[in-house]
């Protein structure tokens, strides 16, 4: 009988949790096997078709509802079945990607990705009900640099996080405005300058689970970083 590659991977983040010391379920709520199988509710899933404004001001947006109309209006997207966002919109942790791995999902993270951030974030006690998820890049659009730029800072500035997880160089190359190598940026913290007038967030560096799986030694550093996470937050 041929291997289910998502049990697989449950079955390895469940022993990576217990490595790391996280041996029961950290939430009471839709219980799996320690919390792992994602809730499958998506905020993206129950939106109504929107009006909207070819004139929307992207300087005046202050809600998603106002950013999504934006996008319509724009074109950068065409509807919703694309993997914009996912999570609260108001969350103490943020997390930015650099792309889906399918733009027909509407999940920013998908799959055996999704499952092993699930089990991170849940090592840490987070999870969709209290994080905010996005990308880069979320539409098979060609976009300007500084669109893509001026789109996740609006974001950040609607969802006000305490900090933010910046998985992978180049997420880190933008937002921090460092040249490093994410050899070099993993595990450090940024001040990510958002704009004039608007505090600055503070971001960590990190891998992105995609490596993760594809590098086991690289555990022992994430579960350094998840834990600084923690310190930060509590």
């Amino acid at each position: 009988m041929p291997k289910n590659p998502t049990n697989e991977v449950i079955i390895e983040a469940i022993k990576w949790l217990n490595e790391i010391g996280c041996d029961e379920p950290l939430c009471i709520d839709k219980q799996s096997s320690h919390n792992l199988i994602s809730d499958r509710y998506n905020i993206n899933d129950e939106k109504k078709d929107l009006k909207y404004n070819n004139d929307v001001d992207l300087e005046k947006i202050d809600t998603m509802k106002s950013l999504e109309q934006y996008l319509l209006s724009k074109n950068i997207i065409s509807d919703f079945n694309i993997p914009f966002y996912s999570g609260s919109e108001k969350a103490d942790l943020m997390v930015i990607g650099d792309k889906p791995e399918d733009l027909n999902k509407k999940r920013p993270f998908q799959g055996k990705v999704e499952t092993l951030l699930d089990a991170m974030l849940k090592a840490i006690s987070f999870d969709k009900t209290n994080t905010y998820y996005t990308n880069l890049y979320f539409t098979p659009l060609s976009q300007s640099s500084k669109l893509v730029l001026d789109i996740i800072k609006k974001q950040i500035i609607i969802v006000k996080p305490k900090v933010i997880i910046m998985f992978g160089a180049e997420v880190t190359k933008i937002l921090s405005n460092t040249e490093d190598s994410i050899f070099h940026s993993r595990g450090k913290w940024y001040d990510i300058y958002i704009g004039d007038n608007v505090e600055s967030v503070t971001g960590i560096s990190m891998f992105h689970p995609r490596y993760i799986l594809a590098n086991k030694e690289s555990k022992k550093e994430t579960w350094s970083d998840l834990k600084d996470i923690r310190k930060k937050l509590s």
